[in-house]
């Protein structure tokens, strides 16, 4: 019998993940799981369950804590997990997190880079940690590497970056589609028998929800519009900052639209479910993203999506997605309410979205994977 490829999959980030890292450590390892492959041993650095309701490092406010984590992470990273791969003798190592052990080590590394923000946007971070987490990134890619990403639109805007001459894959990801749900969430939120529009993500930036508050609050100057609802589902707070919350609050205080826009803050998944569920649009107003997971959730739960026309929201999409142009808050309320007022505009975004999944299913996520692992053990 052939020897199998020992694959180890890195999953110490997901005590500290938001929600789009979060879900693609959570689906890889699943995936994984459930493999039907009799050529790979999977192993996981940590038990997931142990971390499903430990949130004490998920974003937390105080900086002293968030300190904590990084030096916890940096110690994992560097000397932890090396000691791990010496003593394990992985054939490869999946780091799912951006940042793998910056030694060489004989085991190849794959180190999945999600998107180029860090660099597109470097006024988004503190200047600091950025410099420290981009050198990490970098030196995380020595020795025998390659580089994984969610998207071609991702990738190209890797490939312009000084990240060295490591090949790059792309690999479209899954998502989760929690089989609980908790419907107690529409009537805490009061949101029974009301059509509301849903945007779940955390208050980063380059989410762009000011924008999708300010064509709320032209759709609302209509009086068709009058009982429509808007949540924004998701951590307010990102890394202690609170420039973005402030911002939104105060254009809700000032348009008195404290009634119709809910932000119930960071929910669990089955409420989340419960969300999708019944909102009437979900909304992505997004000015960058490298893969755009919340599209998958929508087209799961058969809701419509409006999204931005952002390069990888329009890949995702593929075609089952009403655009519009970034940033363009009038824009958004327009596109907004010609769906408002079409039901077969609405119905035929359901059945694209329906048909546009099938390209993303956690079997696919795997399997992709495992391709590429034995293309690189055939090597």
């Amino acid at each position: 019998m052939a020897k199998k490829i020992k694959v180890l999959i890195d999953v110490f980030y997901y005590q500290a993940a938001l929600s789009g890292i979060r879900t693609y450590i959570n689906e890889l390892v699943l995936g994984a799981q459930n493999s039907q492959t009799t050529e790979i041993d999977y192993r996981f650095s940590h038990d997931l369950n142990k971390w499903q309701q430990d949130h004490k490092f998920l974003n937390p406010k105080r900086r002293l804590f968030r300190w904590r984590f990084h030096l916890y992470y940096f110690l994992w990273k560097q000397l932890l997990l090396p000691i791990k791969i010496l003593k394990d003798k992985p054939d490869i190592i999946i780091c799912p997190d951006f940042v793998a052990p910056f030694w060489r080590l004989k085991t190849h590394k794959l180190c999945v880079i999600h998107d180029s923000l860090f660099w597109d946007y470097p006024k988004n971070y503190n200047a600091l940690w950025r410099k420290y987490y981009v050198t990490l990134i970098k030196l995380g890619l020595s020795g025998n590497s390659t580089i994984i990403t969610t998207s071609n639109h991702a990738k190209k805007k890797l490939e312009k970056l000084a990240l060295g001459p490591k090949p790059i894959a792309v690999i479209f990801q899954s998502f989760l589609k929690s089989e609980k749900k908790d419907a107690s969430i529409l009537s805490r939120l009061d949101l029974k028998n009301t059509d509301y529009l849903l945007h779940v993500g955390s208050f980063d930036k380059r989410k762009d929800l000011i924008s999708l508050v300010k064509a709320f609050k032209l759709l609302k100057d209509a009086v068709k519009n009058k009982d429509l609802k808007l949540v924004l589902a998701g951590q307010k707070m990102l890394n202690g900052n609170v420039k973005i919350i402030s911002e939104i609050e105060a254009y809700i205080l000032q348009y008195k639209l404290s009634n119709d826009i809910l932000m119930p803050g960071y929910l669990t998944n089955e409420a989340i479910q419960s969300l999708y569920e019944n909102a009437f649009l979900y909304v992505f107003p997004s000015v960058e993203e490298g893969f755009g997971i919340p599209i998958l959730e929508a087209f799961a739960m058969r809701v419509p999506v409006v999204a931005s026309d952002a390069g990888a929201l329009r890949e995702i999409g593929g075609g089952a997605v009403m655009h519009f142009k970034a940033g363009d808050f009038v824009a958004l309320s327009q596109t907004i309410q010609k769906l408002l007022d079409s039901e077969t505009e609405r119905l035929l975004l359901i059945e694209k979205g329906n048909e546009r999944l099938k390209a993303f299913s956690r079997e696919k996520f795997i399997e992709d994977y495992e391709r590429l692992i034995l293309k690189i053990s055939n090597n």
